[in-house]
């Protein structure tokens, strides 16, 4: 559907027909309750109208078709004929529907909708009348018309009608041209709307294969493509097909397919004249020219039969059903819409960037997770390179969490906004950015966080909608491109209250980094101090006496010791064990504020800070300059005063580091 984030629909033998969301928006990613269902019976074409209409075309078997709005649960019953094979044989019926009967809607008209029988039907009241705008398409042999089953028993679900129509495909570029696909291997053309009919089957097709899918070019009306599935007659041949003259000839496209796997699905893709996509009985293949030669389009994708193909044009993604492995979405298929020899023929390439949405997420189940969900979309800005070959992670590069490729975003002036690394593997890398600026510093003492679906910790402020740039560097070079976000589409964005938010999001960040930069430094003063005692008392331990000069810089190191924990007990509960409820049984301090007080500004989508907050913001910022004027006071004057008195009796120094400087305005950090 058009939705934003869109609908993806589609039919289920004995399980009815479904619509579900492309990414649910939630955090624990789509789960079964986010389907609903549209027809009932076993699920056919499911097929939304055009722009953000809420209504469903949907048919069960044979032709069944119903008009769903499923806001309001609202249906009508829309067969444009009553009778079916349990009143007569398929020969004797004015009509005949298959098991799979198409449905088509028009790229602008909500109420346009055709259904193929073996004519086909056309509606421009949303399926009130319908009236035949073809003859019989089909080859109509009446020798193949007959009731399945017998002579013992009859079977008379339909699943057997044969001489229909499989596929209808209408052109975006000219409304009034049509193709039809039928179960008995025949292309129909019409180019007025169904006034004439033209049989355009390829010259030389065996007999009786399956144009199960058609597919009408996005950018010429003349252009048509088509796969044609002869395995029920024992040929695991592909045949794919294109044409650009109107189905006047056709050229045969399937080097690079596999010898013995039949082809059901050929698409183009409306982003990029001549991308095509087949679905084979074993996976996906593509061609970036117009089917001259095809290569595996594989990553992590099953080896499963493809029945279905559709392209998102807005978001460049590519929608694949599956026969028994559910739907996929191959998300921003840009880096092989930009792929050509040049880019891939050097060490590095960076692809363009797609729109990026700051999605309103809601954690609308809570905390009972389901037992079955798939991922979301990726919340974020897609990044993605190519490499000429594998770069090593040196083990100094592990250590810090970084790898050869770095990502750098800056904003509309140039102001840094976060640094972040990618991965370095041959081939296409992919990378998200999640609109957010840098996470505070963390404290180095405890472990991270472990992730958190519920209450985000350690998070950057999110971005404001607007325009970034993205620079990745790899091996000295590096590219750039340019991000757009976008606020929510659901609903208007207040962009001032956006700013405000942001800006006073990125001053308690800095304020927290200032505060954990301390407590950073003071663990490794308090580090420093324990390994230096240990030096200064080894001979003591072993039973020799120590040099009398040592005797004056314990004692100072002790008192030292103690002035560090106090400090640090200020602002921070040094007793607390990492991933432990201990939050409970300790009231908290200036640093769990300030986590806190982030959390809390950032927990609203677009809405400026309230008085509340704004009040308790100066309040922490008062205990905050008191705390970095004391902390500086120490480094300056106690730990230089123990260092001058440690080398005077021959022992080592303290490393300090710079007092800490206190921010004067936002992304005073720097990133690295």
């Amino acid at each position: 559907s058009d939705h934003e984030p869109y609908l993806i629909c589609g039919g289920l033998q004995d399980n009815f027909g479904w619509c579900g969301p492309s990414s649910s928006l939630s955090r624990d990613g789509v789960v079964g309750a986010d389907w609903l269902v549209t027809v009932m019976g076993d699920g056919e074409y499911i097929v939304p109208a055009p722009g953000k209409s809420n209504i469903v075309y949907a048919d069960s078997q044979n032709g069944n078709i119903q008009r769903l709005d499923i806001q309001t649960g609202i249906k009508r019953f829309a067969r444009p004929y009553l009778h079916g094979v349990s009143r007569m044989p398929p020969a004797e019926l004015k009509y005949r529907f298959n098991w799979t009967s198409p449905i088509a809607v028009s790229p602008t008209d909500p109420n346009e909708v055709y259904l193929g029988g073996n004519v086909v039907f056309k509606s421009t009241d949303g399926g009130m009348n319908w009236s035949p705008i073809s003859p019989d398409l089909t080859r109509n042999d009446k020798s193949k018309q007959r009731h399945s089953g017998g002579p013992v028993e009859l079977d008379l679900s339909g699943a057997e009608t044969f001489d229909t129509i499989l596929s209808i495909a209408l052109s975006p570029a000219d409304p009034k041209v049509i193709w039809v696909g039928t179960d008995d291997g025949v292309v129909q053309l019409t180019r007025d709307g169904g006034q004439h009919w033209t049989n355009v089957t390829m010259p030389k097709l065996p007999e009786w294969g399956r144009i199960q899918q058609i597919e009408a070019s996005p950018f010429s009306a003349d252009t048509c493509y088509v796969a044609v599935d002869f395995h029920e007659l024992d040929n695991d041949k592909p045949y794919v097909f294109k044409t650009h003259d109107f189905g006047k000839t056709w050229t045969a496209i399937t080097k690079g397919l596999s010898a013995n796997d039949p082809a059901r699905v050929v698409r183009e893709n409306p982003n990029k004249r001549g991308f095509l996509v087949v679905g084979t009985d074993t996976g996906l293949f593509y061609s970036l020219n117009d089917g001259e030669e095809w290569k595996p389009l594989k990553s992590n994708f099953p080896t499963v039969p493809i029945y279905d193909l559709k392209f998102v044009k807005k978001t460049h993604d590519l929608v694949v059903a599956s026969h028994g492995r559910g739907a996929f979405i191959f998300d921003n298929l840009t880096a092989l819409e930009e792929t050509t020899p040049q880019t891939t023929a050097g060490d590095f390439h960076l692809f363009s960037l797609q729109p990026a949405h700051r999605w309103n997420l809601w954690n609308k189940r809570g905390f009972r997770q389901a037992g079955f969900s798939t991922p979301d979309a990726p919340h974020g800005a897609i990044i993605d390179y190519f490499l000429k070959s594998e770069i090593e992670v040196t083990p100094e590069m592990k250590e810090k969490q970084q790898t050869p490729v770095k990502i750098v975003v800056s904003d509309a002036d140039g102001k840094w906004v976060k640094t972040f690394y990618g991965p370095a593997k041959a081939g296409f890398n992919r990378a998200i950015w999640d609109l957010r600026y840098q996470q505070p510093v963390r404290l180095s003492f405890v472990p991270p966080p472990e992730p958190n679906m519920f209450f985000e910790t350690n998070l950057g402020p999110p971005v404001v909608p607007g325009t970034y740039k993205v620079s990745v560097t790899v091996n000295g070079k590096t590219e750039s491109q340019t991000a757009e976000v976008a606020a929510d589409p659901r609903f208007p964005a207040d962009m001032d209250a956006f700013r405000a938010q942001t800006k006073m999001a990125l001053d308690v960040r800095d304020q927290l980094s200032d505060l954990s930069e301390a407590l950073n430094r003071l663990d490794s003063l308090n580090s420093q101090l324990g390994v230096m005692k240990k030096l200064l008392t080894a001979d003591e331990t072993s039973g020799r006496m120590v040099p009398a000069g040592y005797a004056p810089v314990l004692e100072q190191a002790r008192a030292l010791e103690k002035k560090i924990k106090n400090l640090e007990e200020r602002v921070y509960n040094t007793e607390l064990q990492p991933e432990a409820k201990d939050y409970i049984r300790f009231t908290s301090k200036l640093h769990d504020e300030y986590e806190g007080l982030l959390r809390a500004i950032m927990a609203d989508y677009d809405r400026a800070p309230s008085p509340l907050l704004l009040e308790e913001h100066a309040n922490l910022q008062k205990e905050w300059q008191a705390f970095l004027q004391d902390y500086n006071a120490l480094l300056t004057s106690d730990v230089t005063g123990f260092n001058k008195l440690a080398a005077e009796n021959g022992a080592g120094a303290l490393f300090t580091g710079a007092p800490v400087q206190v921010a004067s305005e936002s992304g005073k950090n720097k990133g690295d």
